[in-house]
């Protein structure tokens, strides 16, 4: 038994992320621009961070079409797994970026840092934290109403964006004050320490969503599905006068794979097909109550060797 999310969430996940490429792009060259004009690598890497991130969340809109397509011959369980895949490769590669700022960041300070005007610096980060704060908030709203991970992990890297810019600002005004303080012997050192320490606190974001993707790839069974599944099949079981069963789940992006073997009496009476048939919509209309694409298979044994 299979079941499909509505084409029409679907669709809205697909114009939020050509939304979200559009804005992410367009911040990407500014970023870029701005880093090469001021001269600051920490806004050069927010530029490359955005860029990166179009060409992730380009891939995420790409997945977001095949999900809406049924199984092939080559794909008889649909196109789920994928959803995970670019999960992984993204947070891998927004890891990567941020291994590669801080080594940058680092190798900068131990060459005694250098010089940048902070004014048009810090003008910068307030409207680039701005619009990310804004796309992050509005693609959570829409992760939470469509159940979309690919919305989630989109959301994230915005807040992502927003947080190294505003991390950007108060280095950026931290210097400026270190200037007029007199301590303008330090104001060169402020660009790659700021830097360092964002590299610090986003690295662990990525790295959890590669983590969590790594679970679905790997098929590891969720808990609370587990715990679901097993509730279910224990009142099934003591409702019907079965022996037991056997349960085995997974979670691969938004779809559940859930295969049940209820173990019968070598005696017990069938009434034919449509009363397993019945049994089986028993246990499909509570497992399939949370909306999200199911793959379930209910099978009936008198034999464990088949569970």
């Amino acid at each position: 038994m299979s079941e499909s999310p509505e084409p029409i969430d679907t669709r809205a996940e697909q114009n939020l992320l050509r939304l979200s490429i559009a804005v992410t792009f367009v911040l990407g060259l500014i970023g870029v621009s701005a880093g090469l004009a001021i001269g600051s690598r920490s806004i050069l890497f927010d530029g490359v961070y955005s860029i990166v991130d179009v060409a992730m969340t380009g891939l995420a809109l790409i997945v977001s079409k095949l999900l809406t397509r049924e199984g092939s011959r080559r794909f008889q369980f649909g196109y789920w797994h994928f959803e995970p895949m670019v999960a992984a490769f993204n947070g891998t590669i927004l890891s990567l970026s941020c291994i590669y700022a801080f080594l940058d960041a680092v190798g900068l300070l131990i060459q005694g840092g250098h010089r940048l005007d902070f004014g048009p610096a810090a003008i910068y980060a307030i409207l680039v934290s701005a619009a990310c704060l804004v796309m992050a908030r509005r693609m959570r709203r829409a992760s939470e109403a469509l159940d979309s991970d690919l919305l989630r992990i989109d959301a994230r890297g915005f807040l992502m964006g927003g947080a190294l810019s505003l991390a950007l600002l108060a280095s950026f005004l931290g210097a400026m004050a270190l200037e007029r303080a007199g301590y303008r012997h330090l104001a060169p050192f402020a660009d790659p320490a700021i830097l360092i320490a964002v590299t610090l606190c986003l690295a662990p974001i990525p790295m959890f969503s590669v983590w969590r993707a790594l679970r679905e790839i790997f098929l590891v069974a969720p808990p609370d599905l587990d715990a679901d599944v097993r509730r279910i099949l224990d009142a099934v079981t003591k409702r019907h006068g079965f022996q037991g069963y056997t349960s085995y789940v997974a979670k691969t992006g938004r779809a559940r794979f859930i295969d049940a073997h209820i173990i019968a009496h070598a005696s017990f009476p069938i009434g034919g097909v449509e009363a397993l048939d019945k049994i089986r919509e028993e246990i499909a209309s509570e497992i399939g109550e949370g909306g999200a694409p199911l793959w379930l298979n209910v099978c009936f044994t008198a034999d464990r060797k088949w569970t």
